[in-house]
């Protein structure tokens, strides 16, 4: 094969991937942020205890003497 039509192709596979890459980067650009796993882990952690421990318990008006 001659040298200037090799040189042509890889310039043009070149010119594609650099163009995928591009692409990419602006789809991953654009996508939210994801938390880390620990983070998701601990806020469950958090709401399922709120939700086992429910409402605080009502306090006494007058705390009475246990005596022995």
């Amino acid at each position: 094969m001659n040298i200037h039509l090799d040189e042509y192709l890889v310039k043009a596979r070149l010119d594609e991937a650099r163009a995928l890459a591009a692409q990419l980067a602006l789809i991953r650009s654009l996508r939210p942020v994801r938390r880390p796993v620990r983070v998701a882990v601990g806020l469950a952690l958090i709401r399922v205890g709120h939700w086992v421990a429910g409402r605080a318990p009502k306090r006494a008006g007058n705390p009475s003497r246990v005596t022995a």
